[in-house]
């Protein structure tokens, strides 16, 4: 939870388009992160900062080739998209409430060194290969663009899509809210998107649901030391294959499962863009992992999707 210093100037942020809402990452943003990330270990000292014309304007339009209905959904709830360095991931979200508790919204900051030289498909790829620890030989390639869209404004899109669906799961009684403690959880069933592929344990932890779990899924780390090698790829995505999870970011929490499905849904769905994943060994194809909201697994999560996004 970020704590506004002044309450009054975040909620002026709904007076603007939401296209609008872009602009260098506040100090309370930067403060938050760096206690987050000197709290987990994590190395990387945020720091707010000004973009160049073209990369603000990339943002922009990222935002505007989204669908009308998500758009809609954002404006009421989305305090701003805000530019920052060294956050040690993609983008983080998180809420904003006033000294006395009152919720304001949910601001998205987004790490510019992330985006700044790299395309759609060589951020996919960087990103799903950071769980796993280089082998010789061994190369896993993520496609999310077609070659004559890739470049970095579809990186953008698909980050802010992901971020997004963590925006629009605050307070819609899809999953336990992130900012609140273990003891606050209800039952598994009191929530829409929980119990179609995650239970509560009498406790209070999040476990994925029987037969939805696979082996290799609790070393699966994003954005930090790799616990898994590159020769484990073909194993982890294929034991994906027997579980409901979009993408492996998806197995990794709960909160991650929604927003991975939110942005994969609208993405290759709603936008009809690619999305798939390619293990190599040698030059020779080992996996190929895509097509998942064709599959059977996918059908319950796309119908509550569908509800939410009236598509």
């Amino acid at each position: 939870m970020i704590v506004a210093a002044d309450a009054t100037l975040w909620d002026q942020q709904y007076d603007l388009p939401l296209l609008e809402r872009l602009g260098p990452a506040q100090d309370e943003i930067i403060a938050h992160v760096a206690q987050v990330n000197a709290s987990n270990g994590v190395a990387a000292k945020p720091a707010s900062t000004e973009v160049r014309a073209d990369f603000h304007a990339d943002v922009r339009a990222a935002m505007a080739g989204m669908p009308a209905c998500v758009l809609a959904l954002l404006d009421g709830v989305l305090l701003g998209v805000r530019f920052a360095r060294q956050l040690g991931s993609s983008a983080i979200s998180d809420i904003v409430a006033s000294a006395e508790g009152v919720i304001l919204g949910v601001v998205v900051a987004l790490d510019v060194d992330a985006f700044e030289a790299r395309t759609a498909n060589a951020w996919a790829s960087w990103k799903e290969n950071t769980p796993f620890t280089p082998v010789h030989g061994y190369r896993l390639e993520a496609q999310i663009a077609a070659p004559q869209d890739d470049h970095r404004q579809g990186a953008l899109q698909y980050l802010l899509l992901h971020e997004f669906g963590h925006v629009l799961a605050a307070g819609r009684g899809l999953l336990p809210e992130w900012w609140n403690d273990a003891q606050a959880m209800r039952e598994t069933d009191d929530y829409r998107y929980l119990p179609l592929a995650w239970r509560i344990t009498p406790e209070k932890e999040v476990v994925p649901l029987s037969g939805n779990d696979f082996p290799l899924r609790g070393d699966i780390a994003y954005y930090q030391a790799p616990r898994l090698a590159a020769s484990q790829m073909q194993d982890a995505y294929a034991q994906l294959r027997s579980a409901n999870f979009a993408t492996l970011y998806a197995a990794t929490s709960m909160h991650e499962d929604f927003a991975e499905s939110f942005a994969s849904y609208v993405h290759a769905v709603m936008l009809g863009k690619p999305q798939c994943i390619r293990i190599h060994r040698d030059g020779k194809l080992l996996l190929q992992f895509d097509n998942y909201w064709e599959a059977g697994r996918s059908a319950a999560k796309r119908r509550l999707l569908e509800q939410l996004l009236g598509n």
